[in-house]
């Protein structure tokens, strides 16, 4: 018996037996039938994966993105899909998550900036839908799929106890106040906006936010979503943010920070004008770009906890420092959503990868959100794979403009992400940090450059081993310790999204560098975009485009240098930063053992069972949890707990006594959260 149980545990850990779940190809989809696709899968992904969608609203950085998921998932994840290409063989499939439809007129199109073509009403009934969990149709497609439609539907408050509302379910009656004739497009939706804040946000997520074009992730997140953006898709310019829209963008921002005074919040999606981002960190804000499909799948994959680590983690006292010169190259992006679902724009799956060393970016509060992603990469990577958070540990943020009261856990949870995939090394910028600009944003002071003395105290707070800034109030190529904390600045030396179209011209601009540079020198070489391998055959590279390849050539020139190039050793930032504070003697940022202040469903102890057993959780703060445990067909069989519980860690008895051996599944809904594990009942 004692085998039989470690084969089980085996058995268990590794996910050896089939997980089936629905495949919707999307290739050839109409944008209504993507609408439902989004939101479907928003629905039934809440609390596990169960619905993934090929090609509907795929990242733009790499066009196989979700082909090149769909084999990880059959492989790693030993994922057996059903593939399905029509919308009523979907609905027909999943016809018991849904509670009936909300319509629209698709005839009502709203534009932020040229070449955008919003169906302002049908995002509307998406969003609606995803309170209620219903489909947004128009009256036709209702009654060709046998979808209900009712006048009005009841919102309730799934979060923090706001009463519960009826609103209407048809969007298209002549009633509703955007329906009003006598406005423009963009009066109608700005109506629906406004009645949108007041009746559908207190009921919406509390802790996070959306903006642009909704997608499953804002569905399955139930956040509300709102798509506004300047009148120029490419602009910077502040000026272009019109102050109707601005002024609804601000009242939500206040809500949600009044919802959360203590606490960051998050806003997903996308800004134009960009530099925004910088005006949602005074709110107490961290922005993560997702305009992409499947973040509810990735989320809701079920995996055991680990603390991730990877082959490129090393021991500073192992590395002996060398009369060289250090060269390092990052790739850019790595708070983009694109690129950490994209697989780096396909760099990632390039054959070349780990010929060379590499600091890929990444956005450490979404592979958080997605641990199935993260353990790919943190297994897949290599010793020349290092990894760096950008531009903060929390995703696309600015510490040094957070309010006081937030700062603390800004602080903590940047602690526990950085602990948790053992990246302790950072490269922060503004956009764009392209000379003396300063801007006053609706009261807000915006700088192009960092306060220096509070980004310093918050890598310090957090135990950052080593800050990398694009800062034109710096000097280029030079290493900062003033500031509380270790910086290492680069600019206006081409190595921002440098010109790499020539690779040996560019490698002649990086060794001009280096010869100027006393040894042991330090070289930020390359803040530059990578590609999948074969992405020059394509007709929009950029002159800062890069592939894995591409850069093995550069390093090639750069080593074949007559008078330099025998001292010339790439490295990863895991050793970039070890080796330059020993040049410096400099110790280590000390790590401290932090207590938890997070999410936590723990392993059920003992594991295998019989017939009863012990499940501990954790909560960072008072709120409403839930404990229930399924069987693998998904039916509940327990409800363990139900109640208002006060933060810290707690524990719940379950007794299999009256069910049959197997393997079950315990899962936690606390407020927006959803975990969830596997156990044993052996008998």
């Amino acid at each position: 018996m004692k085998n039989l149980g470690i084969i089980l545990l085996l058995v268990l850990s590794s996910q050896v037996y089939p997980y089936r779940a629905v495949l919707y190809d999307g290739s050839r989809a109409q944008s209504w039938e993507r609408l439902i696709a989004k939101t479907l899968s928003g629905i039934v992904n809440r609390d596990s994966s169960r619905l993934y969608l090929l090609n509907v609203y795929e990242t733009w950085s790499y066009s196989k993105t979700d082909e090149a998921w769909g084999d990880i998932y059959r492989t790693k994840g030993n994922v057996t899909f059903d593939t399905l290409k029509s919308i009523p063989a979907l609905i027909e499939r999943f016809r018991t998550f849904i509670k009936g439809g909300i319509s629209y007129d698709e005839n009502q199109y709203y534009s932020n900036f040229p070449y955008q073509s919003l169906q302002w009403q049908a995002e509307y009934a998406a969003l609606l839908g995803a309170l209620t969990d219903r489909l947004p149709v128009t009256k036709t497609q209702a009654a060709a799929f046998n979808i209900h439609l009712d006048d009005s539907v009841l919102v309730r408050d799934t979060f923090d106890g706001d009463r519960d509302t009826y609103v209407t379910g048809r969007l298209e009656n002549s009633v509703n106040p955007w329906n009003n004739a006598i406005l423009t497009d963009e009066q109608k939706y700005l109506s629906m906006v406004s009645w949108g804040i007041e009746n559908l946000l207190p009921r919406c997520n509390p802790s996070r936010l959306y903006i642009r074009e909704i997608t499953d992730y804002a569905v399955q997140k139930k956040m509300f979503q709102l798509n506004l953006a300047g009148t120029d898709a490419y602009s910077a310019k502040f000026e272009t943010m019109p102050d109707s829209r601005a002024e609804l963008l601000e009242k939500v921002l206040t809500y949600m920070h009044s919802r959360n005074p203590k606490n960051i919040f998050h806003i997903y999606g996308w800004m134009t004008p960009e530099p925004m981002v910088q005006w949602f960190a005074f709110f107490g804000a961290s922005f993560h770009e997702t305009l992409l499909s499947n973040m509810s799948w990735h989320s809701a994959f079920p995996v055991r906890e680990e603390k991730f680590t990877r082959s490129s983690v090393i021991n500073p006292d192992t590395l002996v420092l060398s009369n060289k010169y250090y060269l390092l190259f990052i790739g850019t992006e790595g708070d983009a959503g694109n690129w950490n679902f994209g697989f780096q724009s396909g760099a990632w799956l390039s054959a070349d990868r780990g010929k060379v060393p590499i600091g890929w970016g990444w956005n450490l509060e979404l592979l958080k959100e997605c641990p199935f992603v993260a353990s790919y990469y943190s297994e897949t990577a290599t010793a020349n794979d290092g990894f760096m958070s950008v531009t903060s540990p929390l995703g696309y943020a600015y510490p040094d403009l957070f309010p006081d009261e937030v700062w603390q856990n800004a602080a903590d949870s940047a602690k526990y992400l950085m602990d948790k995939f053992n990246v302790d090394n950072i490269y922060a910028y503004k956009h764009y940090a392209n000379g003396d600009y300063r801007y006053t944003y609706r009261g807000r002071l915006l700088d192009n450059s960092f306060d220096f003395q509070r980004l310093g105290q918050f890598e310090k707070d957090i135990n950052a081993q080593l800050t990398f800034t694009f800062d034109p109030k710096l000097s280029s190529q030079t290493a900062y310790t003033n500031y509380k904390c270790l910086l290492f600045n680069h600019s206006d030396d081409g190595t921002f999204y440098g010109d790499v179209s020539n690779l040996e011209a560019s490698a002649g601009r990086i060794a001009g560098i280096l010869k100027t540079k006393s040894k042991p020198a330090f070289i930020l070489a390359g803040y530059q975009r990578f590609r999948q391998d074969d992405f020059s055959n394509r007709t929009d590279p950029e002159k800062s485009d890069i592939t894995v390849s591409g850069l093995m050539k550069l390093i090639g020139y750069l080593k074949s240098e007559p008078f330099i190039g025998q001292d010339v050793e790439v490295v990863t930032p895991e050793k970039f930063s070890a080796l330059l504070r020993k040049k410096l003697g400099i110790s280590a940022a000390a790590k401290e053992d932090l207590p938890r202040k997070n999410y936590a469903l723990f392993q059920n102890y003992p594991n295998p069972f019989n017939p009863s057993t012990v499940i501990s959780y954790e909560i960072p703060r008072d709120m409403l949890v839930q404990i229930s445990v399924y069987d693998l067909l998904g039916r509940e069989v327990a409800t363990l707990l139900r109640d208002y519980m006060p933060a810290g860690r707690h524990a719940v008895h379950f007794d299999g006594g009256k069910l049959p051996s197997g393997i079950y599944i315990y899962r936690m809904k606390a407020g927006d959260y959803t975990l969830a594990r596997r156990m044993l009942l052996v008998k």
